[in-house]
């Protein structure tokens, strides 16, 4: 029985030492979506090593997200609530086939189910009901 205790004190412990080290949570900003360029850094708990130039977005003030892939050109209506709430509609891409065509797949399916959306520092973190499903750094 104290084994079992033990090893459950460990695994809560391993997890609090994750969750307080994510990189996605270092510091309030007042920053809005619509300021500057966003980076996927980390789709589905895991980090991307992709180039700069790929997964780069724009928020414009217009409700359109607008932006570069894996190598399509993405383009989706947005809508921002008062609470949080983030949604992407109208979704469009260009066809182009690519090496990493499978992520910008999955990251359109993300952009799909979002519900809601946080902002910590110069993070963005997508939502879709309650499960984090992607974060985007700021680029300035």
């Amino acid at each position: 029985m104290k084994k079992i205790i033990i090893i459950s004190l460990l695994v809560v412990a391993v997890v609090a030492v994750i969750i307080a080290c994510c990189p996605c949570r270092k510091g309030k900003s007042n920053a809005t979506l619509t300021e500057g360029q966003w980076h996927v850094v980390r789709m589905m708990n895991h980090d991307l090593k992709i180039t700069a130039e790929q997964f780069t977005f724009t928020f414009l003030a217009d409700g359109v997200f607008a932006g570069t892939g894996a190598c399509n050109q993405i383009n989706a209506q947005y809508t921002k609530g008062e609470k949080g709430e983030l949604t992407f509609s109208n979704l469009v891409s260009t066809k182009m086939m690519c090496p990493d065509i499978e992520l910008e797949n999955t990251f359109n399916q993300i952009l799909e189910g979002t519900t809601h959306y946080e902002m910590d520092g110069e993070m963005l973190m997508l939502f879709s009901n309650g499960e984090m499903q992607a974060v985007l750094k700021q680029v300035k």
